[in-house]
């Protein structure tokens, strides 16, 4: 299995069963029964945080993201290497910033999974596995 990346908006859509929480839930799946990883930045990690903190509270988003920690997810830190490539991304494409992490460690090996495609496409080689859109 090709190794993936969640953004925020993917790993948040999942817990809120939201438009494209299925694929994230299928990418779970597959990667459990491969005994590997989903990737996540701990910038988009705590952005997830913040979003549900804002929306439903401290307990609860405390509640949501011990239940991440049971996924197969690894937490990748923002060291010096990361935080420098976000920078470029930054510089280079305009990227929102903490979209930048992801795209950091996504690189051209791994497959960034998001519903922020036109952002993302910016980097022409980065590879995207798109999400639905919300519909108004």
């Amino acid at each position: 299995m090709k190794g993936h990346v969640l953004d925020a908006n993917a790993l948040y859509r999942f817990l809120m069963d939201q438009p494209g929480a299925d694929i994230v839930e299928d990418l779970f799946k597959r990667a459990r029964d491969s005994k590997t990883t989903l990737l996540l930045s701990v910038i988009n990690w705590g952005e997830v945080y913040y979003n549900i903190a804002m929306k439903q509270g401290i307990p609860e988003a405390q509640a949501f993201m011990a239940e991440v920690r049971l996924l197969p997810i690894s937490v990748i830190n923002a060291d010096e290497p990361v935080t420098e490539l976000a920078a470029k991304f930054k510089a280079g494409y305009g990227l929102p910033y903490a979209d930048c992490f992801a795209a950091a460690i996504t690189g051209r090996a791994n497959v960034l999974v998001t519903a922020d495609v036109k952002d993302f496409k910016k980097v022409p080689w980065l590879q995207i596995l798109p999400l639905p859109q919300h519909k108004p």
